[in-house]
């Protein structure tokens, strides 16, 4: 079961344009487009008459044509011309889901339309500043979202996956760790003091010997996660918690929408963002290959651990977590699966018709 009554990435900004492009999100076929006025329509991607698939029509103005037989749809789902008939069907709609377009996201709403409020969509308006540059890219992870939820309230494994980038032993032997939950949101703060620099700090930051280094990393309730990594001179802050919201010295923020497909199947969004003075023009393509190369490792776990689960002879599954050994580092994401675990146990109860005895 999926969290549908929330806002989820959808595409990039610059994926949909005056083309028909589908995309299934939460098990939900979509049809994406753009109007001729630029705005985006999303509907979903079958035709009511044999459930072709929209995505295989054509666009004609503002208007779905299907593929199969003709039917036409408007933005709001209905079908305005059946060829060769003059009456339509009542049944002949499919549904139009709602859309916002912001900070280089497009997000849909899956759940009950009339409750899609924008008002509770996650911003983050520095992936629109022209001060800051970014690098982004749209993975296909054949796992369970949870599994990606786990590896980003776990920082510790940077140490491991990532230690010829921005890993290295402090990271998971000496990391002070604090965690707080606000709401339905998880914080998961990790603080080094007189460290070593990993290689990626080394070779772009200022310092390359030893150094203060954090990581902040938050999970956004339903599905986005913000991770700010910052450092400073070595002993120089140590006590002082208003630094852990900022680059610092110099750093650089990871932002993350995790979109399900279906239970075993994920679209992540990933998008790396730092000030322009911190990184030399120079420097970016090579700056930015690196993290490229980290997220790319990423999957590699999420993918191993999806095959390990489905074929775990006890039967586990990315939601099952009564049958894994858990360490203290897991605190922050259990904090968050319990967040998730009692949302999905609220709406079974509010759906499923009560027992009769």
């Amino acid at each position: 079961m999926f969290l549908e009554d929330n806002w989820y990435v959808a595409a990039w900004s610059d994926e949909v344009g005056r083309s028909l492009f589908s995309r299934t999100l939460l098990d939900r076929p979509v049809v994406m487009y753009r109007k001729q006025d630029g705005t985006v329509v999303a509907l979903e991607d079958r035709c009511a008459h044999r459930k072709l698939p929209l995505s295989l029509g054509r666009l004609v103005d503002d208007r779905i044509e299907c593929g199969y037989h003709g039917l036409v749809y408007d933005c709001s789902g209905e079908c305005v011309h059946v060829p060769g008939q003059m009456r339509i069907p009542r049944r002949a709609r499919t549904r139009a889901y709602p859309v916002v377009e912001r900070d280089q996201f497009i997000l849909i709403w899956i759940g009950e339309p009339e409750r899609a409020d924008p008002d509770r969509i996650v911003s983050f308006p520095r992936l629109s500043d022209p001060a800051w540059g970014c690098s982004k890219v749209r993975l296909y992870v054949k796992a369970n979202y949870l599994l990606i939820f786990d590896n980003l309230l776990d920082l510790s494994h940077v140490a491991y996956v990532h230690n010829t980038t921005i890993g290295n032993a402090p990271v998971a032997e000496e990391a002070a760790i604090n965690i707080a939950q606000d709401g339905n949101d998880v914080s998961v703060t990790r603080e080094m003091v007189d460290v070593p620099a990993a290689p990626n700090y080394a070779q772009f930051g200022p310092y390359q010997g030893q150094f203060d280094r954090w990581q902040v990393g938050k999970y956004i309730y339903p599905s986005y996660f913000y991770i700010n990594n910052g450092c400073a001179a070595a002993n120089s802050g140590t006590g002082d918690d208003s630094r852990l919201d900022t680059p610092g010295e110099w750093g650089f923020q990871v932002y993350h929408g995790i979109t399900p497909e279906t239970e075993r199947t994920t679209h992540q969004f990933w998008v790396i963002a730092h000030d322009l003075a911190m990184i030399g023009e120079q420097d970016r393509p090579e700056f930015y290959r690196q993290h490229h190369q980290v997220i790319g490792e990423d999957v590699v776990m999420y993918e191993a651990q999806q095959h390990s689960l489905d074929t775990d002879p006890a039967g586990a599954t990315a939601y099952d977590v009564r049958s894994r050994a858990v360490i203290e580092a897991d605190t922050g994401l259990s904090i968050a699966r319990n967040i998730i675990k009692q949302l999905h146990e609220n709406i079974q109860a509010r759906t499923q018709p009560a027992d009769p005895a």
